[in-house]
């Protein structure tokens, strides 16, 4: 099969000659200057029209109309004056030099930067470009009268055939009208579903056996009458799209510094698993593993070079042990959210064995030199294990899996913590917390504080004390206990927040009855001791209280001797800050923590709480009568009033006030009411008083 073109003659274009020639002797009277600059835009600019020209040739060839009636044939060219070109198409049996200047078609071809192919209605090639060469390797006349087939993919092959005929036979017959091909252009990075071999990258087969990543656009070939005969295309080779492409892949998949899988990574990895799983009938379990280097900032405080070191030694030890792991089921190592924090993956595996693997990792890590030999340095592994119920999702084991971890952390490091069932319930209420702030799901309740002598400096004071209560319910309007909304707040990050939203919510109500502001001795109000050592509290309480006409004189606020201060430094800032706004400090709990007597020294303390415990066992006599004795004589040394909650008879207020209690607080006096409620009547008592 010839590759040369039929050659046209010099007289099917004597006019464009002659006009050249009439203006070349028109301007020869005149010297003519011209830069190189210039000549070289010129020739840029008339290539660059060829080729578009070459283009818009192709896709106008494709339209289904009829060709125009000027379109005459040309007359054949001798042999001898034609200009042979590399990989010219034979345009002549295409039919398409009868309504397409031969310029355009011969700069086309001459593109070897872009493959250009013509496939008839059975599949072979008929017409190929000198771009063949450099996109896929072949010569036009290795691959012209062949099947497009051989160009494809093994495994696309018999799919490719398939749809090729039948998509024919449709056109053909007029059963698809709209074709999914046609002006449409393809890109290497997306694949299709093959019908038995999965999903296939958008590739072609290079002749040294390769697979180039390709974006290609194709055309039908058409007769005046609108027949279908055949199909073109221009194939651009993507390669370096694709390198770039696989590079940001691996930067959005991987670590760059251990080159393991980020949680990106791993997400994408246990997803695929899953579904291959599940495909073939299994459950779909797994168990994941959240892993601490202990105490890893005082290596990197010293070094920072000896502390990336140490992080790759880490990721290779662990992944040298994950690979060397007799468990069932398939295992992927990656790197946590964190700076060094560890993911182990483990498809099909259960709680017993995630468990076994991660105090094999605990055990024998405490051995390895993360420093130097000079300086060397050994330290732990704090371990979370979490094994969801099937159906559960990999977010949902990475939230269990951390907070594991977390409580191995806090519980003295070196130790593999499960997840509790009773977690589950925290997580869960986490979400209740949440939406009971949204959507104004919490209740401010109030409890009074009695004085217990009249005539002492408690008694004295002007007006109603009271401590505020939170009552939160949730979206079916169950309220939930105290005791579990609080302890929860403070696992998921939640006390800060919900501290906020009650002090706004106490601010708010006592605002709207600024008529009985005078009647207030104390509103009391509790902080939890980590919002106590949050940076953001003092600054969140002057927002609130700054257009709000609530003197913070009548403001206490309760801190718990027990609870949890993860920085002290930034709590007691956040105290002498309440007290020089005006605000009273109270020591709730008292008895409760570690730390007792000195609490009273160390922090600026206005008025301290008994705890209940203490107090419900006072008529018990001996220690805790001695213990409540010593509590109030070390108080009221210091010059700090007393209030004794959890009081619920008339002997225990009698011996609490032989004591020297100031205020006594519980059932016995109140049982509590809605904050608005007390207001209210505090302010019908004002008035019935004149």
């Amino acid at each position: 099969m010839s590759t040369r073109p039929s050659s046209v003659p010099t007289s099917s274009r004597p006019n464009r000659c002659r006009a050249r020639s009439a203006g070349a002797r028109s301007s020869s009277k005149a010297p003519r200057r011209r830069d190189s600059k210039t000549a070289e835009s010129a020739t840029a600019a008339d290539a660059s029209s060829s080729v578009a020209s070459a283009c818009d040739s192709i896709f106008a060839w494709g339209r289904s109309i009829a060709w125009p009636a000027a379109a005459a044939t040309l007359p054949a060219t001798p042999a001898a004056t034609a200009r042979p070109f590399e990989g010219a198409m034979r345009f002549s049996d295409l039919d398409l030099v009868q309504s397409v200047p031969m310029r355009s078609w011969r700069a086309l071809t001459e593109i070897d930067t872009v493959a250009f192919l013509h496939v008839d209605l059975e599949g072979r090639i008929q017409h190929a470009n000198a771009g063949v060469a450099r996109v896929l390797g072949y010569r036009p006349e290795e691959i012209i009268g062949r099947e497009l087939e051989m160009l494809l993919p093994e495994a696309a092959r018999s799919d490719h055939a398939q749809f090729f005929s039948g998509y024919v036979r449709g056109r053909v017959a007029g059963e698809v009208r709209r074709s999914p091909i046609v002006r449409r252009t393809r890109h290497f990075p997306r694949s299709r579903a093959g019908n038995r071999s999965g999903e296939l990258r958008f590739s072609a087969m290079h002749r040294d056996g390769h697979e180039v990543p390709i974006s290609l656009t194709v055309n039908e070939v058409r007769t005046r009458a609108a027949e279908l005969t055949g199909f073109v295309g221009l194939i651009v080779d993507c390669t370096e799209q694709q390198v770039l492409q696989d590079r940001i892949h691996r930067q959005a998949l991987y670590d760059e510094a251990t080159g393991l899988l980020n949680w990106r990574g791993l997400h994408e990895v246990a997803v695929d698993i899953d579904r291959d799983r599940r495909r073939s009938g299994s459950d779909g379990a797994f168990s994941l593993l959240h892993i601490a280097v202990d105490h890893f900032s005082s290596l990197a405080f010293n070094c920072k070079a000896v502390a990336d070191h140490a992080l790759k030694v880490t990721a290779r030890w662990l992944g040298r042990r994950v690979e060397v792991a007799s468990l069932p089921g398939v295992s992927h190592l990656a790197r946590a959210p964190g700076e060094t924090q560890f993911l182990i993956y483990l498809a099909g595996c259960g709680p017993a064995g995630a468990l076994e693997l991660a105090e094999a990792l605990r055990r024998d890590f405490r051995a390895i030199n993360l420093g130097t030999e000079v300086e060397p340095f050994q330290t732990s592994l704090s371990i979370g294990v979490a094994s969801p119920r099937p159906g559960m999702t990999l977010d949902y084991a990475m939230s269990r899996a951390a907070h594991a971890c977390q409580q191995a952390q806090l519980h003295g490091h070196d130790r593999v913590v499960c997840l509790d069932p009773r977690d589950v319930e925290v997580y869960e209420l986490g979400l209740v917390i949440r939406q009971a702030m949204q959507c104004d799901r919490i209740e401010i309740h109030a409890q009074r504080l009695v004085p217990l002598h009249p005539s002492s400096d408690a008694g004295r004071d002007r007006g109603i004390s009271f401590e505020v209560l939170c009552r939160l319910a949730d979206r079916g309007g169950v309220v939930q206990e105290p005791s579990r909304v609080f302890p929860a707040a403070e696992k998921l990050g939640l006390s800060l927040q919900l501290d906020l939203h009650v002090i706004g919510l106490v601010l708010d109500t006592l605002e709207r009855h600024s008529d009985v502001h005078d009647e207030i001795a104390i509103c009391s109000i509790n902080l939890s001791g980590l919002s106590l050592s949050s940076q953001q509290l003092l600054a969140g309480i002057h927002r609130l209280m700054a257009d709000r006409s609530v003197s913070p004189g009548k403001l206490c606020f309760e801190i718990t001797e027990s609870a949890r201060l993860s920085d002290h430094e930034t709590a007691l800032r956040n105290v002498l800050g309440l007290r020089d706004l005006g605000c009273r400090i109270a020591l709730d709990d008292f008895g409760s923590g570690y730390s007792n007597f000195q609490s009273l020294t160390n922090w600026p303390i206005d008025i301290v709480k008994i705890d209940g415990s203490y107090v419900r066992r006072l008529l018990d006599g001996g220690a805790m009568t001695v213990d409540v004795e010593g509590m109030v004589a070390s108080a009221r040394a210091r010059g700090v009033r007393i209030v004794a909650e959890y009081v619920e008879n008339e002997a225990v207020t009698t011996a609490l006030r032989r004591m020297g209690v100031s205020y006594a607080q519980g059932f016995h006096f109140h049982r509590g009411e809605r904050l608005t409620q007390l207001l209210a009547d505090i302010g019908r008592l004002r008035s019935s008083q004149g």
